[in-house]
């Protein structure tokens, strides 16, 4: 099978694609890569590799070994360290390399929604009014709000996460929620059944997470979003559709 393509994963999008492509070419050898963070990760059609390569030049050396003749990045918008290390392993085997992006989510100019750069940003604004929060940034970051969760602070926090934490979240009043965004009416009795007064989330332009920020918004609640990085350099794709059409053209 010529032209192997390899996919940087993990997303709805990349799974999208590795579909795509193979119903384009269905004798195609697509490789999607899955960073090995969740137990149960989705799986995408075609072969799956996991638990990342260790850098960019293990990548590179992916790449050369396995003859890969393209690099789709279509990995979450805030994963930068793998987006950075793709620009460099595609230059490294010297393969063309596309960057899959997502755009983020727009909302009208007087919806209550605050923008934030980072997780310090975001804190800081979550410091003023906020007693019940919602902090659905999935478990990596989740311990950089500690410091506001401490008995004295009087806040509740409601954690979500995809795979149930090996150690309990440094909070003193918590509960935690297990498993995967679901619809609005499910977003929404959450947010009502723990008397949610503040949502923050990362924006990251995935249609299966804004469920939880319209139904907030709906509610009246405040919405803190933290945007992400910038993205890799160019090339780019805004959807999965134009990822095929890049990859017809080499």
């Amino acid at each position: 099978m010529a032209d192997p393509v390899l996919i940087l994963g993990g997303t709805a999008d990349a799974r999208a694609l590795a579909a795509e492509i193979l119903d384009r070419w269905p004798d195609r050898r697509v490789i999607t890569s899955l960073a090995g963070r969740t137990a149960a990760p989705l799986k995408p059609v075609g072969e799956v590799v996991s638990g990342g390569f260790g850098g960019s030049e293990g990548l590179a050396e992916f790449l050369r070994l396995e003859g890969i003749s393209a690099l789709i990045d279509a990995t979450h918008p805030f994963a930068d360290i793998i987006s950075n290390a793709a620009v460099d392993a595609a230059a490294s085997a010297a393969i063309p390399r596309l960057h899959l992006t997502r755009p983020p989510w727009v909302f009208a100019q007087n919806a209550a929604v605050q923008h934030m750069r980072s997780i310090n940003a975001a804190k800081s604004a979550l410091e003023a009014g906020a007693r019940r929060i919602f902090l659905a940034i999935g478990r990596k970051e989740v311990n950089q709000f500690s410091d506001l969760g401490h008995a004295a602070a009087g806040r509740f926090f409601l954690l979500r996460f995809i795979d149930p934490p090996q150690n309990s979240p440094e909070f003193a009043d918590f509960e935690v929620l297990s498993g995967r965004p679901g619809g609005y009416d499910e977003e929404r009795s959450i947010l009502q059944q723990f008397a949610i007064d503040t949502v923050v989330a990362k924006n990251g332009g995935s249609d299966l997470s804004r469920a939880k920020i319209d139904a907030a918004l709906d509610l009246g609640l405040r919405v803190i979003l933290i945007d992400p990085p910038a993205p890799p350099p160019p090339p780019h794709a805004d959807s999965v559709a134009a990822a095929v059409d890049w990859l017809a053209g080499l």
